[in-house]
């Protein structure tokens, strides 16, 4: 399973799921009792609203170069951010990043280049790199899949919304009034976050 690579700008799913039970839920919060699993659900159904074109996760895979020199990339994969291998064997730390080249299948990357096959979904690697480890960093549409995703930090305080706003409004003695301004301030965070994350180049 890929893993998270969080910056300052990603933050994972997991820990937006405990800042919400932290900060939003207990006595005198404004959602009084909620169970974790709850609040999952919750945080999953709203990724839902966003579209992968708007909002995308990062993940980062380990793995080892095979002898053939190529790798396929993840099912999800929407966009490569950046591609390291260690120095030695898997289980070195990463630490020599690798270059994209313009994809020719007659050529032969060098040991600090790979080519991208995009028909075929493969990065292509020298082949002296056989069981060298690689770390291959990507922006990903499985939102709702893995609480590790990494999610950008625009569209945090729109997802507490959205949450907050879901699970209320699941509750059958919620004041409608309260559930009205919250659907509004839902809409309107999620909006704004949308619009912000198109123009967000997160390579």
């Amino acid at each position: 399973m890929a893993t998270t690579t969080l910056t300052n700008a990603f933050i994972s799913l997991n820990d937006i799921i405990n800042n919400f039970i932290i900060s939003y839920t207990g006595p005198g919060r404004i959602v009084p009792d909620a169970k974790r699993t709850e609040v999952v659900f919750h945080a999953r159904r709203c990724l839902q609203e966003f579209s992968y074109e708007t909002l995308k996760s990062q993940f980062t895979a380990l793995s080892v170069i095979a002898a053939s020199g190529e790798y396929t990339q993840p099912k999800d994969n929407v966009a490569i951010i950046n591609v390291v291998r260690s120095s030695a064997a898997a289980g070195v730390t990463y630490t020599i990043p690798m270059t994209e080249i313009t994809y020719d299948a007659a050529a032969t990357p060098s040991t600090t280049e790979y080519m991208v096959n995009y028909a075929g979904k493969r990065l292509i690697f020298d082949p002296a790199l056989d069981t060298y480890g690689l770390s291959y960093t990507y922006l990903s549409n499985a939102l709702t899949t893995d609480e590790s995703a990494a999610i950008p930090k625009l569209a945090e305080e729109a997802l507490y919304a959205c949450m907050i706003y879901a699970i209320l409004a699941n509750r059958e003695n919620s004041d409608p009034n309260t559930l009205q301004r919250l659907l509004l301030a839902k809409i309107d965070k999620l909006e704004r976050s949308k619009s912000r994350l198109v123009f967000t180049n997160f390579s």
